[in-house]
């Protein structure tokens, strides 16, 4: 991370975690999906597993682990259905005024390993739909993070080197994709405790200073 924020090009953002609390909402909906199709109720520990993997991911993972039939397409279709019908947008505190400061100033893109549709409902409910110029969505992309292929194709579409751009992140899955895309990457603090060792971690009150 450069001294100066104005000393870059352009932001980009992850979505659930970073800009908006919506990590309990993903959680609550796959502990619904698997408690439905069968039967078993998630630990603690189990849900904070799912927050560093994906459905796709964790679902075999789990079944394996207690011997449960699950198909991890028809786990993803509830968890969307159950999310889609339970969400409520909320920005983390500080998001708005960090926008606020920069957005004139710089330029701003969005790298999400959530679907379109989400996506969309999450930035129009939050009012941040006109922000970035450049969105990218699970739909976009044939590997998601932590495989860099979204920041690879953002940076592409903005035009810019991996030097040139910040990332702002809030799991060590998604630092991986962006280190790995060559990008600069701070780890937002949301009261998950989550770090990479080396990465600088702030809360967007934080942020100011620079």
């Amino acid at each position: 991370m450069k001294t100066y924020l104005d000393e870059y090009k352009a932001f980009i953002f992850d979505l659930d975690g970073t800009l908006v609390n919506s990590e309990k909402y993903h959680a609550d909906g796959f502990e619904h999906a698997v408690q439905t199709l069968s039967g078993y109720q998630l630990t603690p520990q189990e849900r904070r597993e799912f927050f560093e993997a994906h459905t796709d991911i964790f679902t075999p993972v789990l079944a394996a682990r207690h011997g449960l039939s699950l198909d991890p397409d028809e786990v993803l279709k509830q968890k969307r259905i159950h999310v889609e019908r339970n969400f409520k947008v909320e920005v983390f505190s500080g998001v708005e005024a960090f926008i606020k400061k920069w957005r004139n100033q710089m330029r701003l893109a969005l790298a999400s390993n959530s679907p379109r549709c989400f996506v969309k409902q999450v930035l129009v409910e939050a009012r941040l739909i006109d922000l970035f110029e450049s969105v990218i969505t699970a739909d976009d992309v044939t590997h998601r993070k932590p495989d860099p292929e979204m920041y690879t194709l953002t940076l592409k579409n903005l035009k810019l080197n991996p030097e040139e751009v910040l990332v702002f992140e809030d799991s060590p899955s998604g630092v991986e994709a962006a280190q790995a895309a060559g990008c600069a990457v701070v780890m937002i603090e949301n009261g998950a405790g989550r770090f990479v060792d080396g990465v600088p971690r702030y809360t967007w009150k934080d942020l100011k200073q620079f």
